[in-house]
């Protein structure tokens, strides 16, 4: 059965990767984008796989933080669903960035050039939020498979759930707020966060309830769960019709009305039938993603071209491939010895509960988020006071959507250390080593970037442009953006909200000289200030060059 799944998640994959391919190498302008429709189907299907992926980890801390644990196989197929659900989803952010080796400059360090990431950007709280909640998941994975041999490990794992409850909760908050701090009214509102978290823990299960039936396992209470949750689901899109005006009857039907089936016996306990279900759901709820992120195309058979759907293959087949090329490999450790699951109703006596008492688990917490607290304060301080030494201003409201994070990729780090450290070998310790000497290299290497001294680049800047008159300037300060011609740079100029301003003669008139002076030196919403490193004079002599451009597009 396994070996049939590998081989279809691979043609799958094979099918989508000259897609993918083509995707890395055009950028987006190989996908549809216009003034609205500025993410694309990248965007889509990480919305996608990141509901995914939070609602995996989250339905087994859940169960384990309320003390009502699922079946251990059910648990670590859940487990490994997140995981494999975030390698897919973190490849499109990628995708979309356009120039894929510029992904560190959302990591929220201060570098020996003076560049800090800007904190204002969601895209540098989902990259932090993502990233800390994949290492977090991985170590929660790591503890429960091997807490069947290592029974030290077993008490680590309720504390472990109570850290990921809320972290996931967080985390798709902000992954929601990309969306509701941009222009598109269709996206604004104060239930998007609920909206967002409701329907990943809905399409989660139904994902989970597929991968369970490969298993011939079934666990009533999580369909009695999705069951739930498609009139919750439904009650949103009735509000966002009423709100909006906006509805699809695909996503309707496939999403609230199918599941409604489960009513009916023969549907219920029928396998095929409840296979159809969660696969009406999935289908809806990444229907219901694409329409979303793309809100100028409600056509949906139309605007889906060949490289879409070879995207869509190319993320099903990942995850087909590697979820079960590594549920093959961790077969032992991921049956244990409670081999017959899914229809057992978990008793208060039974002995597969954890044997950690409430306070034992608040006893084990105390002490690393103590810790990531004072870890937190120290960052926020920090990246505040570095205020006056970069580009982008920043304030504690900038940085409240990583506190968390942090706090809780802390905590799991001291939890999680020294039992760790205990268990491992003398071979996998001497590996870790090595991992983080490399890693510190790498930080090392990142830091001290194009020379200690911050004022180095402005100085190479300002020369190259002396030389090269105030073209060379334009060349290396906004053509980034603006495009060389003043047309926008199409693979990089979509990432910014709004978008720039085009140069036309009526707009440059209309402003004046002085305040375009002022926007270049002082900056304006997403553009950083460009005193210090340009002069009054070329600033002045900017605007002519934009003038001149403007003239040659008319």
């Amino acid at each position: 059965m396994y070996r049939i799944l590998v081989y279809i998640g691979a043609v799958l994959l094979l099918l989508g990767a000259s897609a993918f391919g083509l995707s890395l190498w055009d950028g987006p302008t190989a996908w549809h984008t216009d003034a609205r429709t500025f993410w694309g189907i990248p965007i889509s299907l990480f919305v996608l796989w990141i509901g995914l992926a939070h609602a995996g980890t989250l339905i087994s801390a859940i169960f384990l933080a309320l003390g009502y644990p699922l079946g251990r196989r059910t648990s670590m197929i859940a487990e490994l669903s997140t995981l494999c659900s975030l390698v897919v989803a973190a490849l499109f952010p990628l995708v979309h960035l356009g120039v894929i080796d510029n992904f560190y400059m959302v990591v929220p360090f201060l570098d020996a050039r003076g560049n800090f990431a800007n904190l204002r950007s969601p895209l540098v709280w989902d990259f932090c939020c993502i990233a800390v909640y994949g290492v977090v998941s991985l170590l929660f994975f790591i503890n429960h498979l091997f807490s069947e041999k290592k029974p030290a490990l077993k008490k680590l794992i309720r504390p472990m759930a109570w850290l990921l409850f809320p972290l996931v909760l967080w985390v798709h908050t902000i992954v929601s707020l990309d969306f509701a701090v941009t222009f598109v009214p269709e996206w604004r509102g104060a239930y998007f966060p609920l909206y967002f978290i409701a329907g990943a823990i809905y399409s989660g299960l139904a994902l989970v309830i597929i991968l369970l039936t490969a298993e011939h396992c079934r666990v009533r209470v999580l369909e009695k769960l999705m069951l739930s949750l498609s009139w919750f689901m439904a009650a949103f899109w009735f509000w966002e019709f009423l709100l909006k005006g906006m509805f699809s009857f695909e996503v309707f039907f496939l999403g609230a009305v199918v599941p409604q089936f489960m009513w009916l016996r023969v549907i219920r306990e029928n396998t095929f039938g409840r296979l159809l279900v969660a696969f009406s759901i999935l289908v809806s709820l990444g229907l219901e993603r694409y329409i979303l992120v793309t809100p100028s195309e409600y056509d949906v058979a139309n605007a889906f071209g060949w490289l879409d759907l070879g995207l869509v293959a190319f993320s099903m087949g990942l995850f087909v491939l590697l979820f079960f090329v590594l549920r093959a490999k961790l077969s032992a450790l991921l049956e244990g010895d409670d081999v017959v699951m899914g229809e057992i109703v978990l008793q208060e006596d039974d002995p597969a509960k954890m044997e950690v008492s409430e306070s034992n688990v608040f006893s084990a917490l105390r002490l690393p988020l103590l810790l990531g607290v004072l870890v937190t304060l120290v960052y926020v301080t920090w990246a505040v006071s570095c205020d006056s030494g970069v580009l982008v201003s920043l304030s504690v409201a900038n940085i409240v959507p990583l506190c968390l994070p942090l706090l809780v990729l802390v905590a799991s780090i001291v939890l999680c250390a020294r039992p760790l450290w205990s268990i491992l070998g003398n071979r996998i310790r001497f590996v870790a080593i090595v991992l983080a000497g490399i890693l510190g290299v790498f930080v090392g290497a990142f830091w001290a970037g194009g020379g200690s001294d911050t004022t180095s680049a402005v100085v190479s800047v300002q020369e190259l442009a002396s030389a090269k008159s105030i073209e060379g300037i334009w060349a290396s300060r906004c053509a980034s953006c603006h495009g060389n011609d003043g047309k926008f740079n199409e693979k990089f100029v979509r990432e910014f909200y709004p978008l720039p301003q085009k140069l036309s003669l009526e707009r440059l008139d209309s402003l004046g000289a002085d305040s375009l002076v002022h926007v270049i030196l002082n900056g304006r919403i997403n553009m950083n200030p460009y005193r210090g490193r340009v002069t009054e004079d070329e600033a002045r002599g900017l605007v002519h060059y934009m003038r001149l451009l403007a003239g040659e597009n008319q």
